[in-house]
């Protein structure tokens, strides 16, 4: 397979891809979307993903995960919930089908940038001390900080805290993020999340609209 936009050559199993359906994929270098039309049905993917329990280092579990496509039908909306706790991540992950999101779980850093590294994802729920000790050393936060913004504006960044209050516009902002959402919030996750991604739709679409204008 090769990228329209870079010209990058690699390989997608079959049996990753369903047939007769549309699917929507990211470069692994340049991120440009590559679209696949019809190809052979070996199996579908399931609603809900999650690394494996086997515990590995972080070097390790990066190469391990690094060429983790995901394969979903197209127009289907996207999570990657980046929560160690099992529990935790079961209540946000059920508020999240409930949203109708395709999720991935990482329980691991090195399990979310792998999958970083491919995809990209309408929506991610990260804990502030996601496989850390504290939000200073949080690689996928610096990583999601770090990207350009015509990247970053592509998925939309909630972050989960045990002592930040939920919907704090001007904290989010200083942050990076989008949305701030305490731990104790976790069971309003789905009105909080339904609210904030209408917004931020609304915002963006009133946006590209103003940038065509100007454009034009």
């Amino acid at each position: 397979m090769q990228c329209p936009g870079c010209r990058a050559e690699f390989t997608l199993p079959d049996d990753k891809i369903p047939e007769s359906r549309g699917l929507r994929i990211l470069c692994p270098k340049c991120k440009v979307p590559i679209e696949i039309k019809e190809k052979k049905l070996v199996r579908e993917p399931a609603p809900y993903a999650s690394e494996p329990a086997s515990s590995t280092s972080f070097a390790d579990s990066f190469s391990e995960y690094s060429n983790a496509v995901d394969v979903v039908e197209e127009g289907v909306k996207t999570a990657l919930l980046c929560v160690s706790n099992a529990k935790r991540a079961e209540k946000l992950a059920q508020s999240l089908h409930e949203l109708d999101f395709w999720v991935v779980h990482a329980a691991r850093a090195g399990f979310a940038l792998g999958k970083l590294h491919l995809n990209n994802y309408d929506l991610m729920i990260l804990e502030e001390n996601f496989d850390s000790a504290n939000s200073a050393e949080n690689l996928v936060l610096h990583h999601m900080q770090l990207l350009p913004m015509h990247l970053r504006r592509q998925s939309f960044l909630c972050l989960l805290s045990e002592t930040l209050p939920s919907l704090d516009t001007t904290l989010a902002f200083r942050l990076g993020v989008n949305l701030t959402m305490n731990l104790q919030d976790v069971e309003k996750a789905k009105l909080i999340l339904a609210r904030s991604l209408k917004e931020y739709k609304n915002f963006y679409t009133f946006y590209n609209a103003e940038l065509n204008r100007k454009i034009g």
